[in-house]
């Protein structure tokens, strides 16, 4: 009968604990302090790997140490299973010690107001033993988290471009844009304006290739408006509502977060229309790694709020 694990005799697990570290450091010295090991016998671990694997894992200059493509790939599967391993010792010693589990769930920042914070809040008033541990970032980055097994499930989207993992979605919810400004901008009190408007303004713009970058690109396209010149681009959202708070510009963001910063009196709504080209966002998890008790736990307590909030008035934006 043939095996149908023949890496198992030849692999151990210091093996892929060595790529990552090499992917990481690009240097033997580095790797071998990080593992505790001396650099003669990270050397041959390294040589036991390739000739295990049969290709060249890293190549060697004065440099340091970098990454082939089969070791590229490698370094992908290793995180993959290290991390699954992690997981395996959170979820047992959770059992262990009377605990339902851990959860490490990634969002996008608009569903955080209206979704992602109220059940959360919900499940620490009501269960005591799962643990969350909430990553917001944008869709690609968050994709990227679950396809190497940092997250267990996310609010975000699939996007566009094919992936290397399988994933399975459910679609929970639309989320419209608006063009905001610091309540101390001048341009609050303008009454209706387009986005011809204000298109020569000085603009906070989220990092490309972000599908909310990317709805904006799209938005000043249809208006066949010139792209804002020389933007300040931030991936983080509270550095854009900082920014806003500070100086004149403006920045388009989720209508779920300006409500927020709205009732807050640190931010103004614009009356600039802005295109639905971002669609709706939804809950992403990886067809091939189911989720533990505790993590569908915490996906039907997602599901069953937006059910419930689809019995009520919908909010609607300007």
């Amino acid at each position: 009968m043939t095996d149908p694990y023949p890496l198992l005799n030849r692999l151990k697990l210091r093996h892929l604990r060595l790529i990552l570290e090499l992917e990481t450091t690009h240097n033997l010295h580095r790797a071998a302090e990080r593992m505790n090991l001396s650099q003669p016998s990270v050397s041959k671990l390294l040589q036991e790997v390739e000739h295990a694997l049969h290709v060249p894992l890293f190549e060697r200059s004065s440099q340091g140490v970098f990454p082939t493509p089969f070791g590229t790939l490698a370094a992908r599967h290793a995180r993959l299973m290290l991390n699954d391993l992690a997981r395996m010792q959170r979820d047992m010693d959770g059992m262990r010690t009377g605990t339902f589990g851990s959860v490490r769930l990634g969002a996008i920042v608009a569903s955080l107001p209206e979704l992602v914070s109220p059940v959360l809040a919900q499940i620490s008033d009501t269960t005591s033993g799962i643990s969350v541990s909430l990553s917001v970032d944008t869709s690609d980055a968050l994709l990227l988290a679950l396809e190497d097994g940092r997250i267990d499930f996310m609010v975000g989207r699939m996007l566009g471009a094919p992936r290397p993992m399988a994933l399975s979605s459910v679609e929970l919810a639309q989320e419209p844009l608006c063009v905001v400004a610091g309540c101390r901008s001048p341009i609050v009190d303008h009454g209706q304006l387009s986005l011809r408007d204000v298109a020569s303004e000085r603009w906070i713009l989220q990092t490309a290739p972000s599908p909310m970058r990317r709805a904006v690109e799209a938005a000043f396209t249809i208006a066949m408006l010139p792209f804002p010149s020389h933007p300040v681009e931030a991936s983080s959202m509270f550095a854009t509502i900082d920014l806003l708070q500070h100086s004149k510009m403006l920045a388009v963001i989720p209508c779920s977060v300006s409500r927020h910063y709205e009732n807050t009196g640190i931010l103004r709504r614009l009356s600039v229309p802005v295109p639905e080209f971002l669609g709706a966002y939804s809950l992403i998890a990886a067809e091939d790694r189911p989720l533990t008790p505790a993590a569908s736990f915490v996906r039907d307590a997602l599901l069953e709020h937006v059910i419930g909030k689809a019995d009520r008035p919908v909010q609607t934006c300007l």
